[in-house]
């Protein structure tokens, strides 16, 4: 009887074992998302995110030409890209976004290291999700006068 005993708690102690390795006590066998990998899902979604402009000013004053202003940013741990609406001279129709060496509070869009664009008061978890981009822009080759400056883009989730 007692080796039935000593038999069944040994048989007791190996199922809790193997409950609690294989995830049963609420374990998570997904792995942590790298500081860089949310921010991209924090910035373009699973599935892309278009983000809508609340406001646009240049050198503190109202932006002009940016009414309809919309970028939706995609992206992946090796691909990311936008489009954008009304964003000229800032943003082209549709190209390419990075953070700026790994700074995930940066992005330059195109390759463009002179126009580095800060990122902050990021707020996911409001519902729409809002964004505030900064850059002081400069043009190249081309642009009309008067482009150059600062821009801040107050940004909201559709």
């Amino acid at each position: 009887m007692t080796r039935n005993k000593i038999f069944n708690f040994c048989i007791a102690v190996l199922m809790v074992a193997i409950v609690s390795s294989c995830g049963g006590g609420g374990g998570d066998d997904t792995p942590d998302l790298t500081p860089e990998e949310q921010r991209i899902l924090d910035l373009a979604g699973s599935t892309g995110t278009t983000w809508v402009a609340t406001s646009v000013t240049f050198e503190d004053a109202p932006a002009v030409g940016f009414d309809n202003f919309s970028i939706t940013l995609r992206g992946s741990a090796t691909s990311q890209t936008y489009t954008s609406n009304s964003g000229d001279p800032v943003f082209r129709a549709s190209g390419s976004w990075a953070f700026n060496n790994n700074n995930i509070s940066q992005l330059i869009f195109d390759s463009n290291n002179n126009n580095i664009f800060q990122i902050s008061n990021l707020n996911t978890a409001s519902t729409p999700a809002t964004v505030v981009l900064t850059v002081n822009f400069t043009s190249s080759g081309g642009v009309a006068f008067g482009t150059d400056g600062v821009y801040v883009f107050n940004l909201q989730a559709q």
